[in-house]
C-alpha cells in the first residue's frame, strides 16, 4: 500500500478530497459478547476498541472509536479519519432508544458510513425482526453496504455455524434480484452486502489452539464490492493491517484478475486526491 502511495502522482481533484477530508464512518451491530470489538481491532491491524471478557464486557452505550492518522506520498501527505461505531447490545434497542440514535448515525448527509458491519456468533440468539428493519434502514433507505459476519466461528457446533450464515443469506437475498457468487468463503451479494464467518483472534479449545481465520477474506470482500470512493476509504480504514496488505499484494504478484482490478482502482483514486497534514491519534467516546 504504501508503495502505491509513493507511485501517486500529484494530480488533484477537489470534489475527490472534499469527500475524503470528511469523517468517515463504519457502523458495527450486533448482540452482546459476539466480538464485535474484537473485529474492529482484528479489521485494522492494531487496538482501536477495547475488547472486554465475560459479563462486565457487554456495551451499555454507543461507542465511538475515533483514529486519525496520515500517510505518506512521493512529496505530500495524505490525512484521514475514521470512526467505528460499536452499538449495545441489539437486542435491547428498543429499550435504550438506539434505534433513533442509530438513524442519526446513518443519516448524516455529509458523513454516509463506509458501511454496516453486523454480528453473531454461533452461540448467540439474532432478533430477525430487528435485524430486517437494520438491512431495510442501510440498503433500501441510505444505500449502505452491508456485511453480515459469523463471528467466534469456532464457538459452538459446525450445524449452529451453517445456521447464522443460513439466516443471513436469506435476509440478504430479500434485498437482490441477482443470485449470489462465493468467492474465499465469502458470499457475495453484488454492491449490496457480504456474507462472512471468521475469528478474530486464536482459539483455545480442548484440542489445541486454532489460528484466527476469516479476517483477509471479509476485508478484502468488502472491497471488492464497493464502490467510488467508498474503495479507497476502506483502504484507509485497513491501511495499518500490514498482515492484509501482505497477502493482498502476493496475490497481486500472482496474478488474480480481481486483485488487479482493485490495486488498479486504488491507484486511480490515489493520483487524484488533494494532501494534508494531521497528526496521527485514537480516541474513544460513549454517546
Amino acid at each position: 500500500m504504501q508503495s502505491t502511495l509513493r507511485e501517486s502522482s500529484n494530480e488533484m481533484v477537489d470534489e475527490i478530497f472534499h469527500s475524503l477530508s470528511k469523517d468517515m464512518h463504519i457502523v458495527v451491530c450486533g448482540s452482546p459478547r459476539v466480538g464485535k470489538s474484537t473485529l474492529i481491532n482484528a479489521i485494522c491491524g492494531r487496538e482501536v476498541a477495547e475488547a472486554g471478557e465475560g459479563l462486565a464486557s457487554v456495551t451499555q452505550a454507543i461507542q465511538c472509536y475515533t483514529v486519525e492518522g496520515q500517510c505518506n506520498t512521493e512529496s505530500n501527505t495524505i490525512h484521514y479519519k475514521y470512526n467505528f461505531w460499536d452499538t449495545p447490545g441489539f437486542e435491547s434497542w428498543d429499550k435504550h432508544n438506539i434505534r433513533p440514535k442509530l438513524k442519526e448515525i446513518i443519516g448524516k448527509p455529509d458523513s454516509k458510513p463506509v458501511c454496516m458491519i453486523f454480528c453473531a456468533s454461533p452461540v448467540t440468539f439474532v432478533d430477525l425482526t430487528q435485524l430486517e428493519w437494520l438491512l431495510n434502514l442501510c440498503i433500501n433507505k441510505e444505500h449502505i453496504f452491508c456485511a453480515l459476519v459469523c463471528t467466534n466461528k469456532y464457538a459452538g457446533q459446525l450445524k449452529s455455524r451453517h445456521a447464522v450464515l443460513d439466516t443471513f443469506k436469506a435476509l440478504l437475498s430479500k434485498f437482490v434480484n441477482e443470485p449470489s457468487r462465493v468467492e474465499n468463503d465469502i458470499t457475495l451479494y453484488g454492491h449490496i452486502g457480504l456474507c462472512a464467518s471468521v475469528n478474530s483472534e486464536p482459539y483455545e479449545s480442548e484440542n489445541g489452539v486454532l489460528p484466527k481465520s476469516g479476517i483477509n477474506e471479509l476485508i478484502h470482500g468488502i472491497m471488492e464490492s464497493l464502490v467510488d470512493e467508498q474503495v479507497l476509504k476502506w483502504c484507509f480504514v485497513v491501511l495499518e493491517n500490514e498482515g492484509f496488505w501482505n497477502e493482498f499484494n502476493h496475490k497481486f504478484a500472482t496474478g488474480s484478475d480481481a486483485v488487479k482490478r482493485n490495486l488498479k482502482t486504488i491507484k486511480k483514486f490515489f493520483k487524484r486526491i488533494k494532501n494534508r497534514k494531521v497528526d496521527k491519534k485514537n480516541t474513544g467516546t460513549t454517546k
